[in-house]
């Protein structure tokens, strides 16, 4: 019996120190490392194969609603969500911090919830095609497992609740809003008081932020797969027109773009929503350089027909 009883204490020690490494774990059926969900972002070889435009967004720093009010985790939110975003390969990010300046520059109130209202005005000024905010709802951190004579079993799991709107930059009317639930699971284990211990973990917030931030940047991409690009013509010298987008927002040298004239808005009488503005189409231009500017995010376009362009003009693809 007692030889027994070794052999059983022998397997157990082994079980538990070949599991002592902390380990991330996916636990529930929406977690990415479960649903495998990050793979439906575009990756790798098909990021630098997309040559199309490229949309312009701006993201207003997320609000801090979790009870505890967890430090920094409104701001973590809104630079991981941008992060995530520009790897995609599809948008131009607008930080929250270059956004925060502008804001300020133009006195204009915009935190969490952008209103419509302020979502047109930043359009105008920064060239946006949408508006990214959004609020931390809930954050919550425990210590899960089960203590045996021998064996302990533990994971510290973090949960966080992100609820999150996009805005046409241009109408103010919303595209889509919606909440993601993410969770982090760190797993630790000890055999008679050897192994990995449960202690508190910096990355248990960021790693359930990733997850939710990567299920929301899922569902963005399919709203916004089908909004059509736009850009403005920032000024006018001459015969010449200066475009506030170039060869990082995927416009190439011999492109033809229609140019638009924003007219009245178009105001429903029960809502008092916006649902958008009347245009006049006015002309064609011809880009004719596509690297310009500091970022080199800039273009120089020649008139194909029509006069009269000026700053503020919107600007698409035939």
């Amino acid at each position: 019996m007692k030889k027994v009883l070794n052999v059983m204490l022998a397997v157990m020690v082994m079980a538990g120190l070949s599991s002592c490494a902390p380990a991330m774990k996916g636990a529930v059926k929406d977690d990415t490392t479960l649903t495998d969900t990050a793979k439906e972002l575009p990756v790798g070889s098909s990021v630098q194969d997309y040559k199309g435009p490229k949309l312009r967004i701006g993201i207003v720093s997320f609000e801090n609603k979790t009870p505890s009010k967890t430090f920094g985790i409104g701001e973590s939110a809104s630079d991981m969500l941008g992060t995530i975003l520009h790897k995609t390969g599809r948008f131009i990010i607008i930080s929250s911090q270059d956004m925060k300046h502008v804001i300020e520059q133009q006195k204009l109130g915009a935190s969490g919830l952008v209103n419509p209202d302020t979502a047109a005005q930043m359009g105008q000024v920064m060239g946006l095609n949408a508006i990214v905010s959004g609020a931390i709802t809930a954050y919550s951190e425990a210590m899960e497992g089960q203590d045996y004579v021998l064996y302990q079993a533990k994971e510290q799991v973090a949960r966080v609740t992100v609820d999150y709107r996009i805005v046409d930059a241009t109408t103010g009317m919303q595209i889509m809003a919606d909440s993601g639930a993410g969770i982090y699971r760190k797993k630790t284990s000890q055999v008679m008081g050897m192994g990995s211990k449960s202690t508190y973990d910096t990355d248990l917030r960021d790693g359930a932020l990733r997850d939710s931030l990567t299920k929301s940047t899922v569902n963005i991409l399919k709203q916004l797969g089908s909004k059509k690009w736009s850009g403005r013509i920032a000024a006018v010298k001459g015969t010449q027109m200066f475009i506030n987008a170039g060869q990082k927002s995927g416009l190439n040298v011999g492109d033809t773009l229609d140019v638009f004239r924003p007219g009245e808005a178009i105001i429903d009488p029960v809502t008092r929503v916006n649902l958008g503005m009347t245009e006049d189409r006015i002309g064609e231009v011809k880009i004719i350089k596509n690297d310009m500017g500091e970022s080199g995010d800039m273009s120089m376009a020649n008139p194909v027909s029509g006069t009269g362009f000026k700053s503020g003009d919107i600007v698409r693809f035939k």
